[in-house]
């Protein structure tokens, strides 16, 4: 039996220096891939597929709407200015983005763009009574793809009464991406 186990453990031996010359004398470089060639296999197939592909493009549209354009609905409770938008097609509505921005602040000095819809929370001080007067106003759009193609902007405020006085003139910003 000690016989037998010495003899298998002679042979496993000879056979892992055989395996063990044997890789240490190959060429290593042939049997693998460095990460150059990688690379190199990963950028040719993207410029490949790449080849026949159309590479994102965009259009930005600016809007200017004035505080007297701004139309009150009754029914929903919150103002509308819808304008034209051309340059929405198809194409763009189906397979494309529609993002809309406001600027916010005065332009040079402390203006941001904020994405719609853009939600602000303010406090008007305390009514007659003593209550404190909190209100949260929504700057929103929505993007409608006909003949011809639109942008619809909306303020709502959170208790849905009409207050000409607190309209402004605002700047947005739309991009189209497809």
């Amino acid at each position: 039996m000690k016989t037998k186990t010495l003899r298998l453990a002679k042979y496993a031996t000879l056979l892992l220096l055989l395996l063990s010359i044997s890789y240490s004398c190959s060429d290593s470089s042939q049997d693998y891939i460095d990460e150059y060639e990688i690379r190199r296999m990963i950028e040719d197939a993207i410029r490949k597929n790449n080849q026949d592909l159309e590479f994102t493009q965009w259009e930005i549209v600016n809007v200017s709407i004035k505080k007297t354009d701004w139309v009150w609905d009754n029914e929903i409770g919150r103002y509308d200015a819808i304008v034209d938008l051309p340059e929405l097609t198809k194409f763009v509505y189906e397979n494309g983005a529609q993002l809309a921005y406001v600027f916010i602040g005065e332009q040079g000095v402390d203006e941001v763009q904020k994405m719609l819809p853009y939600v602000h929370t303010y406090y008007e001080g305390e009514d007659d009574f003593g209550n404190e007067v909190i209100y949260t106003e929504t700057i929103s759009c929505d993007f409608q793809y006909g003949s011809p193609s639109s942008a619809a902007f909306y303020i709502q405020s959170s208790d849905l009464f009409r207050d000409d006085y607190l309209l402004a003139d605002y700047n947005f910003r739309i991009v189209l991406v497809w």
